[in-house]
């Protein structure tokens, strides 16, 4: 036989195929044919695209015991290249073994890893590879995606401009390098990035995705747009582009069609098609039904539970009633943004004796007068934005982290590999997104009883925590500038009505402008002071106005301004008009502090229910309406009754210090008792359930 097997070697590395193969298959018909006839067996079927033959060839050879490392590293490539990345790692790590580290190994075990997401490890194998060769485009390519995704975004960039400098034309390696730019902050030189590789390759799906995607993350919202369509053009099919295309035409208030291809795009969500992004849906009329839905699909495709770490969270010790509760907030928005307005005073009214506050700040950029503050206010606040999610995760659970509260959900900045690596115990999704992540890790969602209703928590894949008063938390301390421009500085008329809604574009629909315009036409001098956009925006919104009848000079610009002085402002409105499928939220808060009254719809929906949340606990339900045409008529109504709206205004001002939507320590007590019996319901061997917090006496 081993004549034979020498022959069949000498025929085969002649090109003498014909001569080879019957040879080759005289020897493995006998009894115990060496290891060598199956590898030659499986090139030359490799070589004539027989893929399956190639494989079982190479899988009998590699269970003798004198395969060779080279018959394990092809038969490494062809499981990796069938989708079967871990029996791949496997057939590597034996090449390496029986071969010593070679470069094609090492880096194809990177790769594998890599496709598994287990980065950690496939910048270990691709550190080995390049050991090797330091010199090989491919390499550092693959090196920079696999440190990207454990957001160690400096070394990936190191890795790219190196690949780069090798290898200049490489188009997906300047993609990539935008994607990590956009991450650090660095847009222009991201978009300059992205221009280098749609140079070089127009057409790439992967490029013009990932463009798209910076240019969203960076609110260039007409560029995005842009960017968008072409990449609709050459792959309409791409994951959730049609919730991308129908959120940015809403930003940008283009409406022609909008109600079929919203009720399109909904019909699709609720049948499963990954379509959309939760958060692109939340100013569409979406039922709760289909935003769960919506979740789910984007939670389970792109951020599924990792069972390891599931499981290990489940199996540990309820936490030791005798220490503090130690809860911890993650946020990639601990600076001047929404969500620390509304947060920070909480944070500084948390009670220390009884719990222990942390801070995970998910954010890269430096801080702010607002992020100093909200970092002062806890008992250890961790910058982790140059971490991977495991990292992050691991940190959490070896700090002992009892609650880890998300205030992310699915908005710009979220980290949800975190939670699905199990922080803690016990995971709450809270503030940031309003409604459910659709996440099995998510134990706990904050809300209260006018969001969800009771017989409502179906839709919720997390349990449902009502508040007694409000859901929100808000800053009592919030300061107002003291000078006031005047209303002709402003652009608005010196005398008439001023209806304002300083809500994001996106919000803005055809039914509410519809009601908007009626108002418009039946209030003499009456004028829409809106929140600015884009210029096309604020030109497509002139046209819809012309379209019904109004003038766009009765459409007056608010920029934006510093919060003080944006407050401030508030003063030369006379009534604040919510939009309907998803409400005034921190612009609701923002506009009863400076004590200009909202008037709202409740929707069927969370985000369609904030607004009337807030109203209730700033002792305001009867400027909560339950259909268009009551909204319509309390507006009217009160656009021509100066004295109703001066009571309103008279409650807000003298009352406002007192009311439970704005009693920050109030509230702290109130989210802190949530906290205590989602705890006590652990340490006593309970799994996560429903909870109705009681009101303190007032």
């Amino acid at each position: 036989m081993d004549v034979q097997i020498a022959w069949a070697e000498r025929y085969f590395r002649a090109g003498q195929i014909k001569s080879a193969e019957p040879l080759l298959r005289q020897i493995v018909a006998k009894p115990n044919p060496p290891s060598k006839a199956y590898e030659l067996l499986a090139y030359i079927c490799g070589n004539r695209g027989e893929t399956e033959a190639c494989e079982e060839y190479l899988t009998k050879a590699a269970q003798l015991s004198k395969c060779s490392p080279e018959c394990l590293f092809y038969l490494g490539r062809v499981q990796l290249q069938s989708g079967r990345a871990r029996e791949a790692t496997t057939s590597f790590e034996r090449s390496l073994k029986a071969g010593g580290d070679y470069f094609e190994a090492l880096h194809e075990l990177g790769v594998a890893y890599a496709a598994l997401h287990e980065d950690e490890r496939a910048v270990a194998a691709f550190r080995r590879a390049e050991r090797k060769n330091p010199r090989s485009p491919l390499l550092l390519h693959n090196l920079a995606n696999a440190l990207t995704g454990l957001e160690h975004f400096n070394e990936a960039l190191d890795c790219y401009d190196r690949a780069l400098a090798l290898e200049p034309d490489r188009a997906g390696a300047w993609s990539d390098r935008g994607s990590v730019l956009t991450r650090l902050g660095r847009g222009l030189e991201a978009l300059q990035s992205y221009d280098r590789a749609l140079a070089l390759d127009p057409g790439n799906v992967a490029v013009l995705e990932d463009h798209a995607t910076s240019l969203l993350a960076m609110r260039r919202y007409p560029e995005a747009l842009a960017a968008y369509e072409a990449l609709a053009k050459v792959a309409p099919d791409s994951d959730y582009l049609p919730g991308h295309l129908l959120h940015l035409r809403m930003h940008e208030c283009i409406w022609q069609d909008w109600e079929r291809d919203t009720q399109e795009l909904l019909a699709r969500v609720g049948q499963g098609e990954r379509v959309a992004t939760p958060f692109s849906l939340m100013g569409t009329p979406a039922d709760a039904a289909t935003l769960q839905a919506c979740a789910r699909t984007f939670a389970e495709s792109r951020y599924p539970a990792r069972d390891d770490d599931e499981s290990a969270a489940a199996s540990a010790p309820p936490g030791d009633a005798s220490r503090k509760l130690r809860i911890a907030y993650f946020s990639s928005d601990f600076r001047n943004h929404a969500t620390s307005q509304l947060m920070v005073r909480l944070f500084e009214c948390h009670d220390h004796t009884r719990f222990e506050w942390f801070g995970y700040s998910l954010d890269r950029g430096e801080g702010d007068e607002l992020g100093r503050r909200v970092s002062e206010a806890f008992d250890h606040f961790i910058e982790v934005g140059d971490h991977s999610d495991a990292e992050i995760a691991d940190m959490a659970r070896e700090a002992g982290i009892d609650i880890a509260v998300d205030l992310n959900g699915f908005t710009q900045g979220f980290r949800a590999g975190i939670f699905a690596r199990r922080a803690a115990p016990l995971q709450v999704n809270y503030l940031g997104f309003p409604g459910t992540m659709g996440c099995t890790y998510m134990d706990y969602l904050i809300a209260d009883p006018r969001l969800i209703r009771s017989g409502e928590e179906a839709h919720y894949t997390e349990k449902v925590v009502r508040l007694p008063e409000s859901y929100q938390a808000n800053d009592n301390t919030k300061r107002i500038a003291g000078d006031v421009p005047s209303r002709e500085a402003m652009g608005l008329p010196a005398q008439g009505f001023v209806f304002a809604c300083f809500n994001n574009s996106f919000k803005l629909t055809p039914d509410v402008f519809d009601v908007w315009m009626r108002l418009l036409r039946d209030v003499p001098s009456s004028v829409l002071w809106l929140l600015a956009g884009s210029e096309r925006m604020q030109a497509e919104v002139a046209a819809e106005a012309k379209a019904r009848g109004v003038a766009s000079e009765r459409i007056v610009w608010a920029s934006r301004a510093p919060l003080a002085e944006h407050l401030a402002r508030h003063a030369h409105a006379d009534l604040f008009l919510d939009t309907f499928h998803c409400n005034a939220h921190t612009t609701c808060s923002d506009a009863l502090w400076a004590g200009l009254p909202v008037l709202t719809l409740a929707g069927s929906t969370f985000p369609a229910r904030v607004a009337s949340s807030l109203l209730h606990a700033a002792g305001l339900d009867e400027l909560v309406t339950h259909s268009v045409a009551d909204y319509e008529a309390a507006a009217r109504r009160l656009a021509n009754n100066p004295d109703e709206l001066a009571g309103l205004r008279d409650r807000l001002r003298v009352d406002r210090d007192r009311l439970p939507l704005f009693d920050t320590p109030r509230f702290a007590r109130h989210i802190e008792a949530a906290y205590e019996a989602m705890a006590e319901r652990r340490r006593n061997g309970l799994e996560p359930d429903h909870l109705w917090i009681d009101a303190l006496p007032i």
